[in-house]
């Protein structure tokens, strides 16, 4: 992250990216990792592009809501509960 002090809201939902993108790169591959990781390079930037971005993953066959991680269930539990987290937060920042 970029010295300069970003709005509490704006690095909790760099935070939650962080979480969304780890859990992603262990349990799903490359696909979904390397687009948390863009969306949190620009939220980092303080760009409101990355929340626009990041909403843009729900919706539709193959969303980010549809995705069903092949992982033990505790893990599929919080990866459920980091993506409603960071959803809801892009939502209070749009």
């Amino acid at each position: 992250m970029e010295n300069r002090s970003l709005h509490p809201e704006v690095e909790d939902f760099i935070r939650s990216l962080k979480n969304l993108e780890a859990i992603l790169s262990m349990h799903e591959g490359k696909f979904w990792s390397e687009r948390m990781h863009k969306v949190r390079q620009i939220a980092e930037k303080s760009d409101g592009y990355s929340v626009e971005l990041f909403l843009s993953f729900f919706g539709g066959m193959g969303s980010l809501n549809d995705l069903a991680l092949n992982a033990p269930m505790p893990v599929m539990d919080e990866f459920d509960a980091e993506r409603r987290r960071a959803y809801k937060l892009a939502q209070a920042l749009k």
